[in-house]
Formats: structure tokens, sequence, C-alpha cells
């Protein structure tokens, strides 16, 4: 199962719903994809929410680490 990710706006927060493999290849390029998308809305204030995530590799750990980073340098507040 590929990552899917779906946005829901709850108050001033937006929460990405993340369903299925965080890994190296498609499911890391998605996310990031959809991150920078986020950005250059302004999005500022965002939840990850990984409840429905059944497989994070490595590869998928690190694309976590580095969005939060780069995020996080941007002034973006994230859960």
């Amino acid at each position: 199962m590929s990552l899917t990710l779906k946005s829901r706006e709850v108050s001033v927060v937006t929460v990405l719903d993340l369903t299925g493999k965080i890994t190296l290849g498609e499911g890391g390029q998605a996310l990031r994809d959809e991150l920078r998308l986020y950005l250059a809305k302004g999005v500022r204030r965002m939840v990850l929410n990984l409840a429905e995530v059944s497989y994070v590799d490595s590869s998928g750990l690190g694309e976590l680490v580095s969005a939060f980073t780069g995020m996080k340098n941007l002034g973006v507040s994230w859960s």
C-alpha cells in the first residue's frame, strides 16, 4: 500500500492524515511534495496524523526528521 494524504482544517491548524507506508521512494516523495505545497500556501500550523501509517522504514523516518527540521527553521508550528 502506498502513502495517501488527506488534509483537513481544525480551527487554525492544518491536519494531514497519512495512511499507508512511508518508505524509500514513493511514500517519502509524496510526503515531501505535500509539505512543500502547504508551505507555498503559507500554512504555518500543521499536525501530521500518523495513526493509520502501517510502516515507516529508515528512509521514511529520515524524511520525517528532515521535514520537521526544515519546517521548524521556517517557523512552522507542527506536531
